[in-house]
């Protein structure tokens, strides 16, 4: 998304929106304007909240730390497990690094190292490690299996925690049953802008198959008035899903529901 494009959304999203989240499909620490989008989103006193790998932390740390507008952090830790051990143990002393200095230097910021496959059976090497080291480090115990649906947070020290949740999968990945009901909290707690100004349904619809309207065109609050994000609204409410895309898609499961 372009710096322009940027302010454009927020112009358009202003008495509709309480913060902002920098993640729809990407790593937004590699975006060359990164630090310019926090200081236009601290103009207009929205905090935001960032998901990343961590990967460029310690070139962008200065600026995560130096800006006032970021409210939370969420490290994806498990993007490590892929990689050869000697490289997903230096990315993870990289931001175990910041997660020491952001304690001291800003302890009102929430951080989280987040896991996958809360609930699963067997363990898992890369998680036992990631556990280990935080023991290792900050001195906190985490047990695995205090983690659960209903239980997903541990805390470590300050405002710092771990975030265990069972594996993603994208909408276009599945191909499960489709089901009729069910409920979303799409356009209760969030919706997406992206890249070229689409305003999608939610975060996991990166290709704008629930595309509502265009920030070039209409202000949010406008948008989110529309009859098909409406339509969408209400089914949620009442356990129906309208969508196609929302019939197959599995994290409508995470969420109690009617029906099946």
């Amino acid at each position: 998304m372009s710096e322009e494009l940027f302010a454009q959304a927020l112009r358009a999203a202003r008495g509709c929106i309480q913060e902002i989240y920098l993640h729809v499909l990407g790593e937004p620490l590699l975006h060359p304007r990164f630090a310019q989008f926090l200081a236009m989103a601290e103009a207009e006193s929205l905090p935001v909240n960032i998901t990343t790998n961590g990967t460029e932390i310690g070139r962008q740390a200065e600026t995560l730390l130096k800006a006032p507008s970021v409210r939370q952090i969420n490290f994806s830790l498990h993007a490590y497990a892929e990689l050869p051990e000697s490289e997903a143990r230096q990315k993870l002393a990289a931001v175990f690094d910041f997660a020491e200095r952001a304690l001291k230097e800003r302890p009102e910021l929430y951080l989280n190292f987040r896991l996958w496959d809360i609930g699963v059976q067997t363990s898992c090497p890369w998680n036992e490690f990631v556990y280990n080291a935080i023991a290792e480090r900050f001195g906190a115990s985490i047990d695995p299996a205090r983690f659960s649906p209903r239980h997903k947070s541990e805390p470590v020290c300050g405002k710092l925690y771990v975030h265990s949740d069972s594996r993603f999968i994208w909408p276009g990945e599945s191909a499960g049953e489709e089901r009729g009901e069910g409920t979303c909290r799409a356009l209760d707690t969030h919706c997406g802008v992206l890249v070229d100004g689409r305003v999608v349904a939610c975060c996991l619809d990166p290709q704008g198959v629930l595309t509502l309207g265009d920030i070039r065109e209409n202000t949010l609050c406008e948008i989110l008035e529309t009859p098909r994000a409406k339509a969408m609204k209400d089914g949620f409410a009442h356990g129906k899903l309208t969508e196609p895309f929302c019939r197959k898609c599995p994290y409508c499961r995470r969420f109690k529901r009617t029906g099946r």
